[in-house]
């Protein structure tokens, strides 16, 4: 049977050196993203048709909003608070300061409002170089996962009850029980299996209907998984080899914004698709996507 396909539409031809982390602020109706490897903060409210950019001295990897003009923020060696306002960091901790190689990569608040950031080699894939840490009260990471290799997309079932995850080596998408009094893990499983010609898993998210949309990349997509069963359900095409993450937002949560990258790419393959590092969408109504819970304070 053949996989619906549809094109995503160019939204923002920014050329980013490295797209990702996008993610929606209900609140302030503001979609924010990274560009990790160019040190900078995108940020865009669709309604008003208004956005900026905050640029730093480090990688800026990841990012979730706080409300009131602030954002948890992932940079290369630590977490930090950022005020939009007045543009001042307050730093949270250093993210494992005893590995100079290592660098943190991507993450995500989850439903129990503790911020969750994975790691890897800063070098490029290190088989067992990467973690993926919860930051829990009292500024502390706790180490949650080790040995992996490039820690990437994650999220949870709307019912809080389930966490997907991905180690993007491991062409597979995990789920684990997760207790939402704690934010523990547990009962490791793989739902998805990614074949070959789909490139790796990269960011994810979640849609209302608990399907996965999952960027690939080096396939130039991103795929609608059904994790009960594993099968293929759409592809969404972007045309850009190195497509990065996704998420729902606009006030429906039926535009789906998906980011991508210009990192590894040679002069030909720019040429051939010269739109990467853009910031796309792709919009359907019947596919719009959960809205998370996002606290105020961390």
């Amino acid at each position: 049977m053949t996989t619906p396909t549809f094109p995503a539409e160019l939204l923002i031809n920014n050329q980013s050196a490295h797209g990702e982390g996008p993610i929606w602020d209900p609140a302030s109706e503001t979609l924010f993203w990274v560009d990790m490897t160019g040190h900078k903060l995108h940020s865009l409210q669709p309604a008003g048709d208004t956005s900026a950019t905050h640029s730093f001295s480090e990688a800026v990897c990841a990012v979730t909003p706080l409300g009131n003009n602030r954002l948890l923020i992932a940079l290369a060696k630590r977490l930090a608070f950022f005020d939009l306002t007045s543009s001042a960091l307050d730093e949270i901790c250093p993210v494992e300061p005893h590995l100079a190689g290592n660098r943190c990569n991507d993450g995500k608040m989850d439903p129990a409002g503790r911020f969750w950031i994975g790691t890897m080699s800063a070098n490029g894939p290190y088989a067992g170089a990467g973690s993926l840490y919860r930051l829990d009260e009292g500024k502390t990471l706790t180490k949650v996962l080790d040995g992996l290799t490039v820690s990437n997309g994650m999220d949870w079932t709307p019912d809080g009850r389930t966490m997907y995850f991905t180690d993007s080596a491991e062409r597979a998408i995990w789920a684990f029980d997760f207790n939402p009094r704690d934010s523990s893990i547990s009962n490791r499983r793989t739902v998805v299996k990614v074949p070959e010609e789909l490139g790796l898993p990269d960011g994810f998210t979640l849609g209302a209907d608990g399907t996965l949309w999952v960027a690939h990349w080096g396939a130039g997509c991103v795929c609608q998984w059904d994790p009960r069963d594993g099968r293929l359900l759409r592809r969404i095409t972007t045309g850009c080899p190195h497509t990065t993450s996704c998420y729902f937002g606009g006030p429906a949560r039926d535009t789906l914004y998906i980011t991508t990258s210009r990192l590894g790419l040679d002069e030909e393959a720019l040429r051939v698709s010269p739109h990467s590092g853009g910031l796309f969408r792709w919009q359907n109504q019947r596919n719009a996507g959960k809205m998370p819970t996002l606290p105020s304070s961390q």
